[in-house]
């Protein structure tokens, strides 16, 4: 089938385009986007301008004067590889589904895709796409504490304690030989809600933390909020996250899986959140951001 680029990118009236989802039916041609033209070109369809047949760099090249047009082209063509039917409106790819097309180097704003319903297509260096889901998260979990009041040591860059039961029995801190090491977002809360007598005061704690973590009031924001909610708290730093989180803890002795990683940050670059959800899907849980409030979970899917 010839396409002329000098008839609006159109093609005479051509039904089996229309059947298979190609271009907008207008009287007796068939308006293509570029981007439409591209992949029929690489598909083996001839285009033409002023009678002259392109090759196949000439058509790219056409293309994808617009920039926008190279990341489009990849998704529309591994979607319709894959079977899927999609519409180029604009910034974004329609069908079924929503995508909206990005690089890898391509910075993500939370708060601007906060709410929105698209499924981000990520197109790395080689042109290949990964696809992730994002959704607000507003989980719960099912912790219930009733703490004793005991004694604790400030101790440089934590707080340590001889009593046994906070890590054993709620998983506060860590424990070695009889010593049970509180990190200092664990004991600064701790603190405030009554349940631990320090040697120092709390001003000083925060001033002492606020020296050595420069985001420690960002991460105790997070911190109480997520006992709010009735979470286990736990460190992230294994994982590259803040906390990971457990819904509930009975007992060490019969320790659950946590289900979430949680990390601060109003914005990321494609790849990195690519990494985290990776690493997320590796120890079998959910990658999710914390920023200005909200919660923002990721998850990498299948097309």
């Amino acid at each position: 089938m010839r396409i002329d680029l000098k008839s609006d990118f159109g093609v005479s009236k051509a039904k089996t385009l229309i059947r298979r989802g190609f271009g907008v039916d207008r009287g007796n041609i068939v308006v293509l986007h570029p981007v439409e033209v591209a992949y029929l070109s690489v598909n083996g369809y001839s285009v033409y301008l002023s009678n002259k047949k392109l090759e196949l760099l000439e058509v790219l090249k056409w293309c994808f004067q617009n920039k926008e047009n190279v990341l489009l082209f990849f998704v529309f063509k591994d979607l319709r590889d894959r079977g899927r039917k999609v519409r180029i409106s604009g910034k974004y790819l329609v069908g079924k589904d929503v995508f909206y097309p990005i690089s890898e180097r391509d910075f993500v704003d939370f708060s601007e895709i906060y709410g929105k319903k698209f499924i981000l297509a990520v197109v790395d260096e080689e042109g290949d796409v990964t696809y992730y889901k994002h959704y607000p998260w507003d989980c719960v979990g099912e912790q219930k504490e009733e703490i004793e009041k005991f004694n604790a040591v400030f101790a440089g860059d934590r707080v340590v304690t001889g009593e046994n039961h906070i890590f054993e029995k709620y998983f506060y801190g860590s424990i070695k030989g009889n010593v049970v090491t509180l990190s200092l977002v664990e004991a600064l809360y701790l603190l405030e809600k009554g349940k631990l007598n320090l040697n120092i005061k709390k001003e000083e704690l925060v001033r002492e933390a606020r020296k050595i973590e420069e985001n420690f009031d960002d991460r105790f924001k997070l911190y109480k909020d997520l006992k709010k909610r009735n979470f286990v708290v736990k460190t992230g730093f294994k994982f590259g996250s803040d906390f990971r989180v457990y819904e509930k803890v009975r007992s060490i002795k019969e320790l659950p899986h946590s289900k979430y990683l949680v990390k601060i940050a109003k914005k990321m670059k494609a790849s990195e959140i690519a990494s985290h959800v990776r690493v997320a899907n590796a120890v079998r849980k959910k990658m999710v951001f914390y920023f200005n409030n909200n919660y923002l979970c990721f998850e990498r899917i299948k097309i």
